[in-house]
């Protein structure tokens, strides 16, 4: 235990008793005192009775010098009265008869002295600085009637003395037995709290060590051992719960490293999404330069096919040899050859690949959401999706569409400060049949110019290196060619809303 809070304990002790001990002493003291005054009154009381019993009769009361010499007589042997007087009472007022002082009277009034005349008896304690007396007046009776009075002053100081040394060994008694007191205190809680307590600190010390199956190994039936038994119950549920909360941080950590790969798997997807849209911006621009290149190429072949023809038939037969035969037939094959080869670039070319199917266009955008869901968390967007109940199929290539809505969820993400948000919402307007897919960000916005030209090819909002410019364009001809519309709204500095209208399925196949 803290020796601190020992000294604490036994300071707190001595001071209760030294609280409790002085106070009752100085209580018996003065409770003492008081029996001792009421001893001494009744003493003085019954000394001057006594001294008015020893006047038997008239001529004993008027004789001072017999009373004189009994008076003497008496203080030298009382040597705590202070003064005797002998009153006689006549017609007149009370005179002193006798006295041990005749310089001084006892200070009693003609009150008193009437009092005394009708039979009571008369005391009064007198102090001063110097002193402190008992004054007595009780009647002498002769005949049946007060004759006269004995007046006593009765000192106090033998029994105050005796009275102060009491006090003095009283104290000095009850300091050595407080201090005996807290000797034996301070034993006592040792004993009874230091050593139960010590326990329980090298039991916490244990503990903050790494022990963790640490107890107070304490056997006592009083409140310390109801602790100990509680305490070593607590580290038992302890360790329960730690090994409890190490499994569930295993499988926490588990989940999270599956979590982890799930990210991975799809920012792996979302990889491969980016490099198909990538590969389909290649395939639009090569598309683009083959029509080109057939068009351009295509007639004048075709213009050389026709007067090839024209020149077989005008030549005469003459000079229609088999050589010449031979040297047509050689560039008519070449012309139909080089016609192939164009054909065969406008089919590789060709978005559209097989039958249309029907398309749930919620599932669609949410599989496209998931793509780009960890690119929206890296780039600290906020993603609200409210997509209808009501919405119905499409009928179209998923893997067309799938590429429209990366499209424009990865515009809105580039257009949009981190903090931002990106809204989007799917809804059927049931009037006119067509399925609405809305994109909306909070970005920089557009303006004029950018909306007229934001779905022309090669032309791009983004910073130079960070696009091509043919995504918008490629949506819009894949939006074309599911016979849908694509448009924008958008102002510079309240973000951009991109609204795909799609023809609802209208046959159950």
């Amino acid at each position: 235990m803290n020796p601190g809070v020992r000294l604490k304990l036994v300071l707190l002790s001595v001071l209760v008793l030294v609280v409790v001990s002085f106070g009752f002493t100085a209580l018996s003291l003065t409770l003492t005192r008081g029996w001792v005054e009421d001893d001494l009154r009744e003493r003085a009381i019954a000394f001057a009775r006594e001294i008015a019993a020893t006047v038997g009769d008239r001529s004993e009361l008027e004789n001072r010098g017999l009373l004189e010499g009994q008076i003497r007589e008496i203080v030298a042997i009382r040597k705590n009265v202070g003064q005797l007087d002998i009153l006689s009472f006549d017609v007149g007022p009370a005179k002193v008869v006798a006295t041990s002082h005749s310089a001084r009277r006892l200070p009693f009034t003609h009150g008193d002295v009437e009092r005394v005349r009708r039979g009571e008896i008369i005391s009064r304690l007198i102090e001063n600085d110097l002193e402190r007396n008992w004054e007595v007046m009780a009647p002498i009776t002769l005949g049946g009637a007060p004759a006269g009075a004995v007046a006593v002053r009765f000192s106090l100081e033998r029994a105050d003395q005796a009275a102060a040394r009491t006090r003095a060994w009283a104290f000095a008694l009850t300091a050595v037995s407080v201090a005996v007191m807290a000797v034996l205190m301070s034993v006592a809680i040792r004993h009874v709290v230091d050593h139960p307590v010590q326990r329980f600190v090298e039991a916490i010390a244990r503990i903050h060590s790494g022990q963790t199956d640490a107890t107070v190994q304490l056997r006592s039936a009083d409140e310390f051992g109801v602790m100990a038994r509680h305490f070593n119950e607590m580290m038992v549920r302890v360790n329960q719960f730690s090994d409890e909360l190490q499994r569930r941080v295993k499988e926490a950590v588990g989940e999270l490293d599956q979590r982890y790969q799930e990210v991975q798997k799809l920012n792996e997807q979302l990889f491969e999404a980016q490099r198909r849209l990538s590969h389909a911006e290649r395939l639009a621009v090569s598309g683009r330069i083959v029509a080109e290149v057939a068009h351009e190429v295509g007639t004048p072949l075709h213009s050389v096919a026709g007067h090839l023809e024209l020149l077989r038939k005008a030549l005469p037969a003459v000079l229609l040899t088999d050589d010449v035969r031979r040297r047509l037939d050689v560039i008519e094959s070449q012309l139909a050859r080089v016609t192939g080869i164009i054909t065969q670039l406008l089919d590789v070319s060709r978005r559209s690949a097989g039958e249309p199917v029907r398309i749930d266009v919620n599932r669609l955008l949410r599989e496209a959401l998931e793509l780009v869901r960890p690119g929206m968390s890296a780039a600290e967007l906020m993603l609200r999706v409210d997509t209808g109940a009501d919405v119905p199929a499409v009928r179209g290539y998923p893997g067309q569409l799938q590429q429209v809505f990366l499209n424009l969820l990865t515009n809105a993400m580039d257009a949009t400060a981190p903090g931002g948000r990106v809204d989007v919402t799917t809804r059927f307007i049931r009037d006119r049949g067509h399925v609405i897919i809305e994109v909306r960000d909070t970005g920089h916005g557009m303006g004029a110019a950018e909306r007229r030209q934001i779905f022309e090819p090669f032309f791009s909002t983004k910073e130079p290196g960070r696009g091509s410019g043919l995504g918008l364009f490629i949506s819009s001809e894949i939006v074309r060619d599911h016979k849908g519309t694509i448009e924008v709204e958008s102002d510079v500095g309240r973000g951009s809303v991109f609204r795909v209208c799609l023809p609802g399925a209208s046959d159950p196949r």
